[in-house]
């Protein structure tokens, strides 16, 4: 027998801890490895380090080292979400739900020109993103019950870079300075039940936001074999970054992890084709330095893509047709995998100064991601 004294004890502490609770249920993991789009996410992210392109200014510098013309490059990408409705324990939920294309946005926008005997550059790329909103009612909460509650979640790391890359022979080196931006928002409601009696004893209502900023560094080196030009590899490291300015979301993410990259490409001539030509090739990601004590849980983890591109010559044009494989585990405790196959085309006008990327990638128990990328030559040497 519960006296009412004790319930009343009870009901204050269950109103303090659930107002401090926090579930987040299974989010797809795109926190770190959100591909913002392009050549590369065609062919899983396999070109990421190796491709010239304004998204070397973030993914290698080194890769700088091969431009030769001023160019500017834009990206447009749908922004993934999910929805979950919750069920059972409130401290433990399960959940069901599903994914959806989310909104459009610019993930990438970027300018290369050759300076200084190599080349430098600056970009905006958005790196990581989720969105999540949860709903349930009739939630067990020990003597109480939680019931109209609604919450989402929402977080976005975006990169502004600095970056300069330079040929040396066969090998290229090159070295940026990276800017982070991390938003996070978190609007939280329900009412606590005694169900002894169907009324409501307490409440909670959040409604939490903030930026965290910080300055990091990334690096890279690019090498194509003097015996060997047709293949080239590639290395790339951007370090943590700890955020400041960020007092009300600091127990959601502290530091934005860092990231060690590999990849290489290799290309071989069509048989009995003159001008077509395969390109295939292979990235692994490591992302480290994150943290697991916080809300938005950061382990060490391994993410990597492996791809293929076809470039066919036909009527005056260069027609890239790619597919590819990426596989992003979780990173973090309450996240869950989000590999997806990918593919997509290419347009390169002989002559011309623009080319035009249309990329696709098809998650499991997802919608198809959509990617429209663009690039403009302003000028050549």
């Amino acid at each position: 027998m519960v006296t009412n004294q004790a319930r009343m004890r009870w009901i204050a502490l269950a109103v303090a801890s659930t107002a401090s609770t926090f579930a987040l249920g299974q989010i797809p993991d795109l926190l770190n490895a959100l591909d913002a789009g392009g050549r590369a996410m065609g062919v899983g992210g396999a070109f990421g380090v190796t491709d010239t392109a304004t998204t070397s200014v973030l993914q290698n510098p080194a890769s700088l080292g091969f431009v030769n013309s001023t160019q500017v490059g834009l990206n447009f990408r749908n922004l993934p979400t999910s929805s979950r409705i919750v069920g059972g324990n409130f401290n433990n939920p399960v959940s069901i739900g599903d994914n959806q294309f989310g909104k459009r946005a610019v993930s990438h926008f970027g300018f290369v020109t050759p300076m200084a005997g190599g080349a430098f550059g600056i970009s905006y790329t958005i790196g990581g993103y989720i969105n999540d909103t949860r709903t349930g009612t009739n939630l067990d909460n020990g003597l109480l019950r939680v019931d109209n509650y609604s919450e989402s979640l929402r977080a976005q790391t975006d990169f502004f870079t600095f970056s300069y890359g330079r040929n040396q022979g066969s090998v290229n080196w090159g070295f940026g300075v990276v800017l982070a931006n991390q938003y996070v928002a978190n609007d939280r409601s329900f009412v606590l039940i005694d169900p002894q009696n169907n009324q409501q004893v307490g409440s909670s209502q959040t409604n939490l936001s903030g930026n965290g900023t910080g300055i990091g560094a990334v690096a890279g080196v690019q090498i194509v074999p003097e015996t060997n030009p047709n293949i080239s590899y590639a290395l790339s490291v951007r370090t943590p970054i700890n955020l400041t300015g960020n007092a009300s979301t600091s127990s959601y993410i502290d530091r934005v992890p860092g990231r060690a990259s590999f990849g290489f490409v290799l290309r071989n001539d069509a048989a009995g084709q003159d001008q077509d030509f395969l390109v295939y090739g292979f990235q692994a990601d490591y992302y480290f330095g994150g943290q697991d004590n916080k809300v938005l849980s950061r382990k060490n983890h391994l993410v990597f893509g492996a791809g293929a591109e076809y470039n066919m010559h036909r009527w005056n044009a260069r027609w890239p047709i790619r597919v590819g494989f990426a596989a992003v585990p979780s990173g973090g405790n309450g996240f869950e995998e989000r590999n997806a196959f990918t593919f997509g085309l290419g347009y390169r006008p002989n002559g011309g100064r623009f080319g035009i990327d249309l990329n696709f990638a098809s998650p499991g128990g997802g919608p198809i991601d959509m990617s429209l990328g663009l690039n403009y030559t302003l000028k050549g040497n």
